[in-house]
């Protein structure tokens, strides 16, 4: 039996793990608090930078795919193109994305990292990696290859009934409310 075989025993046999709270053996559960520590510890390593991992992502995204648009973006983050419109609105107002209509689709918009992007990205990497070196810490260095792997599996196999604008993201702002108008002039 191979070590992951016996941990995975281990882990099945132990009856307490069960009857503890039987959220510990529900895969959405265990999923969506690994991706609370998550983001706790992006949060906490790339502090100084004040940015979260959607917007790391969005910048890394840029960078690798300058000129994208909203509806792209989306696609490779795995966001809705709302919420990235309201995650680049928020990156544009700090100057690290530039935004502009493009000349194939006048009604879309494509975004550009700005030399700051660029940099916060870069400055980033580091604590991005510690971040990533943290939440794996706890598998043993043996283990995260396969970890990686069945996380990439379950992503590919589920992605086709799950599109990335059903709705269901992180990192949505509230929509600003429009100015009351003034129809008293009749």
């Amino acid at each position: 039996m191979s070590e992951i075989e016996e941990l995975v025993q281990a882990r099945t046999d132990d009856a307490d793990w069960h009857r503890q709270l039987p959220l510990q053996s529900r895969v959405g559960y265990l999923i969506r608090r690994l991706h609370q520590i998550h983001s706790a510890i992006f949060v906490e390593e790339c502090r100084e930078f004040g940015i979260t991992p959607v917007q790391y992502g969005l910048l890394t995204a840029l960078h690798c795919f300058p000129g994208s648009d909203q509806v792209s973006l989306g696609r490779e983050v795995g966001i809705d193109r709302t919420n990235v419109a309201d995650v680049l609105e928020r990156l544009s107002e700090r100057g690290l994305v530039r935004r502009e209509r493009s000349v194939n689709d006048k009604r879309s918009k494509i975004a550009f990292l700005t030399p700051a992007g660029e940099a916060i990205l870069e400055q980033g990497r580091a604590g991005m990696m510690r971040a990533q070196e943290r939440i794996l810490a706890p598998l043993a260095p043996p283990f995260r290859p396969a970890f990686l792997a069945v996380l990439t599996q379950l992503i590919d196999g589920n992605s086709q009934s799950v599109p990335s604008e059903s709705g269901f993201d992180v990192e949505r702002r509230p929509r600003k409310k429009p100015h009351a108008r003034d129809d008293s002039s009749g």
